[in-house]
Order: structure tokens, then C-alpha cells, then sequence
């Protein structure tokens, strides 16, 4: 085992290198204009891991975590599937004592309409899911717990004793066309219903060592079933045959009892293969850079590896933000080849960008709720053997109270490899009675507008938070009464007297306010909405302290233009760039977006090889552009169906919820020749779930988020379809 001042020396060579990297920016990064600018954070999460928070050109913000591949205790594993988790989550669930997960990114791309990766997915030697992925890039791990990456692409095969053999096509694959399909316990207690196939039940008989990149599998054929709808053997598996021939060879050669062999595994041939991530693109191969022409920008997630096989790169780029806008493929390819990366795939991003350190999230998902839930996780797991407390935390390690709050700070301890323990039962704490007072590991403040540190110390250890004690004696909201037009929006800053008569802002989250009618709503942010004519009065309070505003909602109605399509179309996806699940039945590559005559023009075309309707998502891929809040008021967007479209064509709304949940509204359906507005109150009752969402508004920041068209594929077959948007607007009452 290396001694922590060997590793420190590691960790300390490892930042100067990066160092040398940012004063010779240009030099390292000749084939993009993409240079990381500063060091925003540096942390060693355990020997020989370090996570690192860049600012990058762009602006960008992006989170790497350096992994020594040779530390006996580090290993990776993927996690996930049995339904869309969070990455914290999925962390968490396979975090224990012996088999502490340091860190987590978000895994493969994914299906919202079944919940499953699009590649393949193993952990510890279990295949989760198989599907012949051609051309498509994972990371995988060896038991040596060396990584590679390839386009792996599951093959499996089921033999008879007497040399007979049958294909196996996919394993876990929901709504899969494969002649056969092979599950198992991570695919859930039973087999689909389906009358017209033929079902082994398979139990396992001896599970042999990966030879090569075939998985040798003895089975007993337990039961053979004319139907699906079959339980799932925890021990075993369940082969169902759609092909007729197929079946008929198969009751041929097999009966009741047989013992016969499963060969599981991945084209091309790798050894002794634990874990594999589904994933993407390749946008390192070798020290090449991705030369395809996506330059979308997005937030994205990437495994990287050094040229010597050493060091495994955890990277995220937010996204779609003002202070990080995304990277492009070749522009995080040139990043990461100048830390050092040989190659690199991409996985899934977009909303699902997520690196969770020691279970919290460390960069800023694209999603307005925060972390969206996805199918899988990669996870770099410590099994380094716990040890006695060798360090404390106080988190959050710097914190405000006014005198009616008080706060009980999180304690944290950890041993010598920063994996987390129990905290000791005798914990000193100290503070200066000025500013306030512990009682249970709960601080009270004092009666003092003032400043200092809380301490917690065991032994020789120790760590400390600084506190600053607000104590306020009044409230003076900045106005003495607010006069708005329904659908306008207005803004009140509420302030706090101390005994030394300074006057600062409070936020509205740390006080209790309210409104006495529903005309009107407060934001904690402080933004205030008119949603129809009244009057009233904001009440705030503060413990024993209270202020009040008067206010009055009269005249016009107030319309609010959220998009008129007079500029660039700054923020809408193109077909191209939209995720190939939520735009279906249509060729996205012959599909185009662009702008003519102050109108948003959509144009879709049908992909013969598809036998699915058309659901379509025209989206944002900017979350803070269009609209701060919208709730209370009605919605709409004036939209034109081109003369020659096919009928029975319909349109909805959607909105991104303050969770980041997409809620749809009510279809409406185009006339082809006709500008027709699609719109709807904004209130719970005409909403839908529409992918991740529930049907249900949050009272704040609900965003415009894009529209949803749909159509039935007989309908629509061989068609080429034209949309014109000229406005989306918000109102009080009913547009236009």
C-alpha cells in the first residue's frame, strides 16, 4: 500500500502538471478555442482520487475526477436498471461499510418509454442487458480492473448436448423484434405476456469463468412453456423463441431435464469482462479527436482514459446555463486530450449530465428540478477496510441565522482513506458565547449582530464552521404599497434593522409571508405575479417581528411575447440534435428547422423503415431563456399546418415544471392551410405526464419548454410536413 506522503507527492505532481496546462493554454489546445481559465476547486477524495472544478472557455464549468487505476482498493461498477433512479440514489443503494462508492456519473443513454439503456450493461459478471449495439462505444472493465473502451455488441447462443445450436438474440431488451430473447433476474419477476411464443425455463447448473468474451452458462431445462407470462428463475433464466422454425427445432432437440449451455458475451473478443457502461460516441480514439460534424453544444459526460492505461478520467461539462453553456465533441475531445486522455466515449448528457462525490452532486445538472432520474450509473467503488475516525466535518462549513432560526449542522467523520465511519460518541464542541449557544448538536444564536466560529474536536481532531448572526429588531419591506396590471409582475426586496440601525436584505426563504388573496403570488425570490383584479395585503414575519404591503391588482391586460421568432433561433433544437427517442417516426436527418419571414419553421420527414406513429418533441435546449414563471395565466402558440399536410395531425404545449418534470397540456388539432392558436390554462387539471412528468404544475417556475406533435403512422407514411410558429405568448385570459 502506498503511504499517504508518496501520495500526496502523486497528487501534488498532478496538479502542477495541469498548472504547466493553463499558462501554456494555447499550445496545449491548437485545434479548438476551448482553454480551461482557472481552478476552482481541488479536493483528494481518497488515495489516489482527485476532483477537480475547472472554468473553461465558453464560458464553461467542468468537474474531472483523476483515478490511479493502480490503488489495490479502487474498482468500478456499474449500477442501476431496476427502475429510473437518481445517481445520488443509485450511489447510496450500493454504498456499505467495506464497499464505500467515492464517486458516481450518470451511465448510457436511455428509453423514457421503457426505462432501460440503449447498450449493454454488465456488473460484476452479470449480464443486465444485451443488444447487438453495432458501432455503439461502452467502457468496460476486465477483473483486473483494467478499463477499455470498444463497440461491443451482445451475441449469445443456446447448445444442446448433441452439438445443436440456437441464437440468442438480446437479453433484457424490452419490445425487442429478435427471433429470440433471453431474461433473467434484473429484467423483472416475469416474462411479457404473449400467446404465440415458446418459453425454456432454465436454471443454472454451474456458472462458469468468462473465457474470452464468451460467458459459459450450464443449464437444466426446468420447464418448457407454450406462452410467456412466466416467472423469472432467481438462479436462472428464461429463453423465449418468436421464430416458428426455431421453435420447432428446439422441440426437437430439447426436453424437460436436458442439461444444456448458454455462451454469453460481446463481439469483438475481450477477456475476462466484469462491468460494462453503455455509451456513444467516440471522441478520443488513440489521441485522435472525434472528426464527425455534430458541434452541438450540450452538457455532456465522458470516460477517459491515458495513453499507458493509468489513470481513468470521470468528466462533466454543464450546460444550457449562462454560466456554462456545453461543449461540442471535438471541443471536450481537445480539453481532454490536454489532461492528459488517449481515448474517451461519450455518455449520456444533456439533462442526465450528473457526478455525484461521496453521494452529492457536484456540478449543475441542465434541469430547472436538479439531478433528472436515468437508468444507470458508473461508480467508482473503495473497498479499503474501515479504519477508526481520522478526520471531522462540519458541513455546511459557513452558514447565516436570524434570531428566530436555529440550525443543527451536519457531523461527519472519516477514516485515513476518507471513506465514511461512525462519528465518536465524545464530541467536544466549542463556541463564543457572544455569538450563541449548543445544546444537543443544536446552535441557537445570541442576541449579537455579529460573526464567528462553532468547532466540534475528538482527541487531536478537529474542523470548524463560521456562523453569522443576523439579529434584527425590524422589518422594512423597500415599498409601502404595490399597484400592478393583471399579468404583470413586479419585485419586492424585504430588509432587516439591526440594534446598530444597518439595514440589509433578507431572503424571503429564511422568513414566513403570505398573501391573503389568490390574485396575487409571492416568489421567494421575491418576484411578485398579477394574476387577475383584487386587492389585498403580503404579510411577512420573522419570530416576534412582522411587516405588511398593501396591494392592488386593476387595469388592462397585460400579454407577455415569449418567443417571435424575429431573431436566430437561439436555443430550439434542431431534428438532428433532439434525442432519437423523442422524435418518432420521422428522419431526422432529412427533417430541418430554420427561420423565414419572423416564423420558427419546422419541417418533418417520414422514415419509411419506421413502423412507429409520430411523437415528436420540438424543444429548448437553453433552460433559462424562455419565461421566469408561469402559473395562473394561459398559455399559447399561433402555429400553421401547411396546406398540403395530411389531416388528424395534433400539437400540444409542454411545459418544464420547478422540478424539472415535463408536463403536456391539451392536443389540439391542426388544419392543414389554417393559423390556428394551440393554448391552455395553466392549472393542473389540463395536464399530463409527458416523459419524466406527473401531471402536475409547481407554484414556481414553470418554464415553456417546447411542443409535442403527434400523428397516426398510416396517416403520415412517405409524408413531408411543414410547421410555422410566429409567437408563443403568456396572458391573464385567453389569447389572442
Amino acid at each position: 500500500m502506498t503511504n499517504f506522503s508518496q501520495k500526496t507527492t502523486y497528487i501534488l505532481i498532478f496538479l502542477f502538471g495541469l498548472f504547466f496546462l493553463y499558462t501554456d493554454a494555447k499550445a496545449a489546445f491548437q485545434s479548438s478555442d476551448v482553454s480551461i481559465r482557472d481552478t476552482l476547486h481541488t479536493e483528494e477524495l481518497t488515495y489516489g482520487v482527485v476532483h477537480s472544478r475547472y472554468l473553461a472557455d465558453g464560458p464553461n464549468i467542468l468537474n474531472i475526477i483523476a483515478i490511479d487505476l493502480d490503488e489495490p482498493y479502487l474498482h468500478f461498477q456499474t449500477a442501476g436498471t431496476d427502475s429510473l433512479t437518481r445517481t445520488t440514489a443509485q450511489a447510496k443503494q450500493n454504498d456499505r461499510k467495506g464497499h464505500r462508492v467515492v464517486a458516481a456519473v450518470n451511465g448510457d443513454f436511455f428509453s423514457f418509454d421503457t426505462d432501460w439503456p440503449i447498450g449493454n450493461q454488465m456488473i460484476r459478471g452479470d449480464f443486465v442487458h444485451g443488444v447487438p449495439a453495432e458501432g455503439r462505444y461502452h467502457v468496460a472493465f476486465d477483473r483486473e480492473g483494467r478499463p477499455f473502451l470498444d463497440a461491443l455488441s451482445f451475441r449469445g447462443s443456446l447448445v444442446t448436448d448433441d452439438g445443436e445450436s440456437f441464437p440468442v438474440g438480446d437479453l433484457n431488451h424490452i419490445g425487442s423484434d429478435a427471433e429470440t430473447t433471453l431474461f433473467n433476474r434484473y429484467y423483472g419477476a416475469q416474462t411479457p405476456q404473449d400467446s404465440e411464443v415458446l418459453e425454456l425455463i432454465l436454471k443454472t447448473v454451474d456458472d462458469e469463468p468468462m473465457q474470452g468474451s464468451r460467458h459459459p452458462v450450464t443449464v437444466m431445462v426446468d420447464d418448457i412453456r407454450s406462452s410467456g407470462g412466466n416467472a423469472v428463475p432467481e438462479d436462472g433464466f428464461v429463453l423465449r423463441i418468436r421464430d416458428k422454425s426455431l421453435s420447432e427445432r428446439a422441440a426437437e432437440h430439447i426436453a424437460r431435464r436436458d442439461r444444456v449451455t448458454l455462451e454469453l458475451g460481446f463481439k469483438p473478443d475481450h477477456q475476462g469482462i466484469t462491468d460494462v457502461m453503455g455509451g456513444g460516441v467516440r471522441i478520443l480514439d488513440q489521441g485522435e479527436p472525434y472528426s464527425g460534424d455534430n458541434e452541438a453544444r450540450h452538457p455532456r459526460t465522458f470516460a477517459a482514459i491515458d495513453r499507458d492505461t493509468t489513470t481513468l478520467f470521470l468528466c462533466t461539462v454543464d450546460g444550457r446555463q449562462t454560466s456554462s453553456i456545453g461543449m461540442s465533441y471535438r471541443e471536450m475531445a481537445d480539453v481532454l486530450l490536454g489532461l492528459g486522455a488517449w481515448d474517451a466515449v461519450n455518455l449520456d448528457g444533456g439533462g442526465s449530465t450528473t457526478m455525484v462525490v461521496r453521494h452529492e452532486v457536484v456540478n449543475s445538472p441542465s434541469d430547472p428540478g436538479g439531478e433528472r432520474k436515468v437508468a444507470n450509473s458508473l461508480q467508482l467503488v473503495s473497498t479499503a477496510p474501515p479504519g477508526e475516525a481520522a478526520s471531522l466535518s462540519i458541513k455546511p462549513d459557513s452558514f447565516d441565522l436570524y434570531p428566530h432560526e436555529s440550525k443543527r449542522p451536519e457531523i461527519s467523520a472519516f477514516d485515513t482513506f476518507r471513506n465514511p465511519v461512525d462519528v465518536p460518541d465524545e464530541i467536544e464542541w466549542q463556541t463564543d458565547p457572544a455569538l450563541g449557544n449548543i445544546e444537543n448538536g443544536v446552535f441557537y444564536p445570541g442576541n449579537t449582530d455579529t460573526s464567528g466560529y462553532i468547532a466540534i474536536r475528538h482527541g487531536d481532531i478537529k474542523d470548524s464552521a463560521q456562523v453569522r448572526v443576523h439579529h434584527i429588531t425590524a422589518l422594512e419591506p423597500d415599498r409601502e404599497e404595490l399597484r400592478l396590471e393583471p399579468g404583470a409582475s413586479g419585485e419586492i426586496t424585504l430588509f432587516g434593522v439591526t440594534d446598530g440601525d444597518d439595514r440589509r436584505e433578507i431572503p424571503l426563504d429564511r422568513i414566513d409571508f403570505a398573501s391573503d388573496g389568490e390574485e396575487l403570488y409571492l416568489s421567494s425570490s421575491g418576484r411578485v405575479y398579477a394574476w387577475a383584479e383584487g386587492s389585498g395585503k403580503i404579510i411577512f414575519e420573522a419570530g416576534e417581528l412582522s411587516a405588511t404591503v398593501p396591494w392592488t391588482i386593476e387595469g388592462g391586460i397585460k400579454k407577455t411575447a415569449l418567443e417571435d421568432f424575429t431573431g436566430e433561433l437561439s436555443g430550439w433544437m434542431s431534428p438532428a440534435q433532439t434525442h432519437r427517442s423523442q422524435i418518432l417516426g420521422v428522419d431526422p436527418s432529412a427533417s430541418s428547422l430554420q427561420t423565414r419571414d419572423n416564423h420558427g419553421v419546422w419541417t418533418f420527414v417520414d422514415d419509411p423503415e419506421s413502423k412507429e406513429d409520430w411523437d415528436i418533441r420540438i424543444t429548448r435546449q437553453l433552460r433559462d431563456e424562455l419565461g421566469d414563471m408561469l402559473y395562473g395565466t394561459h398559455l399559447g402558440a399561433r402555429v400553421y399546418l401547411a396546406d398540403d399536410a395530411p389531416g388528424d395531425i395534433y400539437m400540444q404545449l409542454v411545459i418544464r415544471d420547478g422540478d424539472g418534470q415535463l408536463e403536456a397540456g391539451p392536443a389540439g388539432r391542426l388544419t392543414p392551410g389554417e393559423w390556428k392558436w394551440i393554448q391552455t390554462e395553466l392549472a393542473n387539471k389540463h395536464f399530463e405526464g409527458y416523459l419524466n412528468g406527473n401531471g402536475e404544475l409547481t407554484r414556481e417556475e414553470n418554464q415553456f419548454n417546447g411542443f409535442r406533435i403527434t400523428g397516426d403512422r398510416e396517416t403520415l407514411q412517405d409524408a413531408t410536413v411543414t410547421f410555422k410558429v410566429d409567437k408563443v405568448q403568456s396572458s391573464p385570459e385567453t389569447l389572442p
